[in-house]
């Protein structure tokens, strides 16, 4: 896996070094492979159950020769900062604040934050600055599916109320569609290596119940969240695009 995803990586330098020297004379389109990383912080309702989290993911996108982008992408959100961490599921613990597995030994639940943005965007390229026109200002809306919830596990033994269909009743799954933007820079480098992009990225997510019930709170859920959710994305690019023949024939 390890050799594969080196020659994948070979491959992508080298396709993405065709055609360079034009890159720093006039605006090419592109088929772009992004990897990218982030940290975000929530506001709204979301805020009540998490804290700052970070995200890795990927996107593909087409830049058009007006500089016009075209993507749809993947974020996977992930966090130890649960809120409510020591006190969920209250009523299996103990005064330590641990819960005892099926032998009678205490077990130190795991809980974190998970959960997904995936969607797709349109935005544009302004070349006010940077080493070349592909390279600039970039502006981004789309729209995005958000879902989120926190991650319960307890690797060390199994606890019945903790398991399978049971765990759900504690992980205040939410999840809605959200409006998206993305405020930044994008760099197509004329020395072939530095592509990138880095900005500011919102999102603003109506999320409604997917469970029903809270089993720890006793009570039933149906209801409709603001989540708000600002932070700052980075990614490493892979350009792919035709070759220009820059070659001379004399007859």
């Amino acid at each position: 896996m390890k050799y594969t995803t080196l020659a994948f990586l070979f491959l992508a330098s080298v396709l993405s070094a065709k055609g360079q020297g034009q890159v720093s004379k006039e605006v090419l389109p592109m088929s772009l492979f992004q990897f990218q990383f982030g940290g975000y912080a929530p506001y709204g309702d979301m805020a009540e159950f998490y804290g700052p989290f970070g995200s890795g993911g990927f996107s593909f996108a087409l830049k058009t020769k007006s500089n016009f982008i075209f993507g749809a992408d993947f974020n996977y959100f992930f966090s130890n900062n649960v809120n409510d961490a020591d006190t969920r599921f209250n009523e299996l613990r103990f005064e330590n604040g641990l819960v005892v597995g099926n032998e009678g030994e205490f077990i130190d639940v795991i809980v974190q934050k998970r959960g997904f943005a995936a969607g797709l965007y349109a935005g544009k390229i302004f070349n006010l600055f940077g080493p070349n026109p592909n390279s600039g200002l970039e502006l981004r809306l789309g729209v995005n599916f958000l879902e989120h919830r926190t991650y319960i596990e307890s690797r060390e033994a199994d606890i019945p109320p903790l398991e399978d269909e049971y765990r759900a009743a504690y992980d205040r799954k939410r999840a809605g569609f959200a409006a998206y933007q993305f405020v930044g820079y994008r760099n197509f480098s004329n020395s072939r290596f530095a592509n990138f992009f880095i900005g500011a990225d919102f999102y603003q997510a109506f999320t409604v119940d997917y469970r029903t019930y809270n089993v720890d709170q006793m009570e039933f859920t149906d209801g409709n969240y603001f989540d708000f959710i600002v932070g700052l994305k980075a990614g490493w690019v892979i350009p792919i695009y035709k070759q220009v023949d820059d070659r001379f024939y004399i007859q």
